[in-house]
């Protein structure tokens, strides 16, 4: 079992490498895997391939019962380790530095720095 600290370093490295342009993501090839009914997909999914391993994390949204017939979505992030078809072979347990990471990835694959930059120029 990997220690809990040690995930929490390697997200911290992605965050910073991904910020720095490092780590390229892109929107993903193949969607994941929800539950029908107790999950939904809510934005884009992203991947990235870092040292010959698939990486893809995404938002959803999760089914949070009150009672047995009602409940609230509540928001999460995952980050999975994937095989070269899209399948999950390892899933990263959920901490709150995923929405940090999540957040770098959005803002690094939508190319927005390149667009301001450039409109500042002109």
């Amino acid at each position: 079992m990997i220690e809990e600290n040690k995930i929490s370093r390697f997200i911290l490295e992605l965050i910073k490498k991904t910020k720095k342009n490092e780590v390229e993501w892109d929107e993903a090839d193949s969607s994941p895997t929800i539950p029908d009914g107790s999950e939904r997909l809510v934005d884009l999914a992203y991947s990235a391939n870092i040292n010959d391993k698939n990486f893809r994390i995404y938002k959803y949204n999760i089914k949070h019962y009150r009672d047995e017939y009602e409940w609230d979505w509540s928001e999460r992030i995952r980050l999975e380790l994937t095989d070269n078809f899209g399948n999950t072979i390892y899933e990263f347990p959920y901490e709150y530095s995923l929405y940090d990471l999540y957040n770098a990835v959005r803002e690094s694959s939508s190319g927005i720095n390149d667009f301001i930059d450039d409109f500042l120029k002109s």
